[in-house]
């Protein structure tokens, strides 16, 4: 049991890790919904299994120091090319968020795909993941069950500490104008437009 409360502890601190994906989800649950914030954190999620199945069968290889800066070159130039679209759109569509209950519940699984694509191009997930499981394997004689226990509990904690930040964050939705939160959009989408350029500036 002791093993995994590095697990609950890693899960902590990866729910306040501040790349661009901490701050459209707290943006989302401001402004769309604890639920559609929820749904757009299941879609990390599958990311993060999908690059900790990568690194755990070994095909993190592809992370490799040669092939980093190409790697952090391509995720830096599609966050800045989503960031660009989504401040125009923004900027287009500067106007009154209409909530269709009826609509919206059919677009749910979009916020799946959005934190699944926002997140799976941060290829550094891939060598955190990568790098948990060489420190934490050996502690437990590479155990199968215990190396995948670990990711488990760690992404358990990172959602339920998320899931506490969207209920106090969406607390601020009815004190927050309109005029106010089109101000939030566009300053996280400069954000990430850094995010996407320090990126860059890496691979380069």
């Amino acid at each position: 049991m002791a093993d995994y409360i590095d697990a609950v502890v890693f899960g902590f601190i990866l729910s306040f890790s501040f790349g661009p994906i901490f701050f459209i989800l707290l943006e989302t649950s401001i402004t769309r919904g604890i639920k559609q914030a929820v749904f757009m954190d299941f879609g990390v999620i599958v990311s993060d299994l999908l690059f900790f199945s990568l690194a755990y069968f070994g095909a993190s290889k592809i992370a490799t120091e040669e092939n980093q800066p190409a790697l952090f070159l391509l995720g830096g130039v599609i966050l800045s090319v989503y960031s660009v679209i989504s401040f125009i759109n923004n900027a287009v569509k500067n106007k009154k968020i209409k909530k269709e209950k009826a609509v919206e519940e059919t677009r749910l699984f979009k916020y799946v795909v959005k934190g699944f694509l926002l997140n799976i191009i941060n290829i550094s997930y891939l060598v955190i993941w990568a790098g948990v499981i060489v420190w934490f394997g050996p502690k437990v004689e590479m155990s199968p069950v215990k190396i995948w226990t670990f990711f488990f509990v760690s992404v358990a904690t990172y959602l339920a500490v998320n899931v506490l930040k969207f209920l106090l964050s969406s607390r601020l939705k009815s004190k927050l104008t309109d005029f106010v939160l089109f101000y939030i959009r566009q300053g996280l989408n400069i954000l990430i437009l850094i995010f996407g350029i320090v990126l860059i500036f890496k691979g380069a």
